[in-house]
């Protein structure tokens, strides 16, 4: 039936979602959706589960911040801010939740958890909860409720509040408060709860931005950003504060205090028009650069696709373990965080970073949780619920389907057969490649020249089980199969394909699409 017919192959993974409107300019084999998917070598699979860790924290609340922190070493906590005014922690398991605080205010507060404390000997880890609004919180060890901070600025007062914390070469330092946005203030090194006994605080560049924002301690430098411009750099290496530096360096600021992390040797921030940066340290020269990142694969696309107002809100993780930064971030005339771009730096091309983007969680808070020596991502939901994510089964946190999805790029195989490029092609047959962990059903379309031409159900088998996890064993035959050819039916010029699973424990990869074609005149 199909003698004179050419197989195409086109291979799936090398490059991930692409933004850019031109598509012309993409190579063949990419995507212009790639939705609820990871990442592996020369494939796509179904996103992993979401497992729940324990009860709810407030039925009908929703989380604004989480942090896993340990009260000592062994102590593990998950500490969560929700939007009833509370501040809870758990019993290390999920369970057992505690109130902490009570009765804050909650309308326009950003929320922001960090570790300090522990920097001097004798002294137990203290947790700082700040939002700008209501009064730094202070929660020593594994205390049975948080604190105001015992000794702040005077000019924390009120609704006067500090936004953001980072400790740096021992010291707390906190600022971006509202009646002085442009300045923040340091601790005293024995006490970071103490900033009164030693008064010492920056003004940074007040002509410049709105209001500091977030920081980090980097190489030995203090980094500052503000909102919505603004990137600084306090030199704190001289042995006298008279002597600190202050040093613009001019690269777009960030949209909140949870937009900015490290990794491993670098930083990365969002800024508040949407832009991704990486920051690079050069110490030969002493030098810093900034690089907008999103532009090279998704140009407009995540910007078209987010709501910028809320940005201030959005949350990034860096998880190590796959070498992925995650922004959990509110959709586009949304004010939940109800989408997650994230971009696998571990799988770079020499076109660049690869990104994916989410749609299936509603994770209010975001952030890393300790499992099993490994930080794996974790979230707060809009019921109190906290899930650990990226799980073996391959189920919505709560227990459902959700649809994961790529889109092929149209393309006309010129890259292929240089000759085919403008001529019209006969469409024969469809395979795809795959590896299954579990049985499932997916849905392909075809499109020709844009056109919806046919609708497809194939039903994908389950491959071989997985390899043990003891040795010794025997290796098996690979667990790649080929689903039947399936008949198309009419003519283009450009050909593209959607594929679809919509239904729960779906666990599958794709690596390739074959199709079958007959060029024409």
């Amino acid at each position: 039936m199909y003698d004179g017919v050419q197989v195409v192959e086109i291979v799936l993974g090398r490059e991930a979602l692409w933004g850019l409107r031109n598509r012309n300019l993409l190579p063949m084999g990419s995507v212009i959706q790639l939705r609820n998917a990871t990442l592996e070598d020369h494939s796509f699979r179904v996103g992993g589960g979401g497992t729940r860790l324990g009860d709810s924290f407030g039925a009908t609340v929703t989380g604004l911040a989480a942090i896993d922190f340990f009260a000592d070493v062994n102590t593990q906590r998950t500490v969560a801010s929700g939007d009833d005014g509370t501040i809870r922690k758990d019993n290390g398991s999920g369970a057992a939740w505690v109130n902490l605080v009570t009765g804050l205010t909650t309308s326009g507060q950003v929320p922001f958890f960090h570790v300090g404390g522990a920097e001097t000997s004798g002294n137990s880890r203290k947790l700082f909860h700040l939002d700008r609004i209501n009064a730094v919180r202070v929660l020593a060890a594994d205390g049975g409720s948080m604190t105001v901070i015992t000794a702040p600025p005077a000019a924390w007062s009120g609704a006067n509040q500090p936004g953001f914390g980072v400790i740096h070469q021992g010291f707390h330092w906190a600022g971006g408060a509202a009646n002085d946005g442009h300045r923040i203030h340091r601790s005293i090194l024995a006490d970071h709860e103490d900033f009164t006994s030693t008064v010492y605080s920056l003004r940074v560049f007040p002509g410049d931005g709105e209001r500091l924002v977030a920081g980090l301690s980097y190489k030995g430098v203090l980094i500052l950003w503000k909102y919505p411009v603004g990137l600084f750099a306090v030199d704190t290496s001289e042995n006298s504060d008279a002597n600190w530096r202050v040093i613009k360096v001019g690269a777009p600021g960030a949209a909140g205090p949870s937009n900015v992390i490290a990794i491993e040797d670098d930083l990365m921030w969002v800024a508040a028009d949407g832009t991704w940066h990486l920051l690079s340290a050069t110490t030969a020269t002493g030098s810093v650069r900034a690089e907008d990142l999103a532009a090279r694969k998704l140009g407009s696309w995540h910007r078209d696709n987010i709501n910028l107002a809320r940005l201030a809100w959005a949350q990034m993780i860096f998880y190590s373990h796959k070498q992925e930064v995650l922004l959990a971030c509110a959709g586009t005339g949304q004010t939940a965080k109800n989408r997650r771009l994230h971009m696998d730096l571990n799988r770079r091309t020499e076109l660049g970073e690869r990104w994916i983007w989410w749609d299936r969680d509603r994770n209010e808070s975001l952030f890393l949780r300790k499992k099993d020596e490994i930080h794996i991502p974790a979230m707060v939901d809009n019921v109190g619920q906290v899930w650990e994510l990226d799980r073996s089964d391959r189920s919505a946190p709560a227990g459902t389907g959700f649809t994961f999805e790529f889109f092929l790029k149209d393309t006309d195989f010129s890259e292929i057969v240089p000759g085919w490029q403008g001529r019209w092609k006969n469409l024969r047959f469809i395979q795809l490649e795959y590896d299954a962990r579990s049985a499932g059903t997916v849905t392909l379309e075809i499109y020709g020249d844009g056109s919806l031409l046919q609708t497809i159900s194939q039903v994908l088998s389950a491959g071989p089980a997985a390899l043990p996890q003891v040795l010794p064993f025997t290796l098996g035959t690979a667990s790649l199969l080929v689903t039947p050819r399936r008949r198309l039916r009419g003519r283009a010029r450009r050909f593209a394909a959607r594929v679809t699973s919509s239904a729960a424990n779906v666990d599958v990869s794709f690596t390739k699409l074959l199709v079958g074609l007959e060029p024409g005149e």
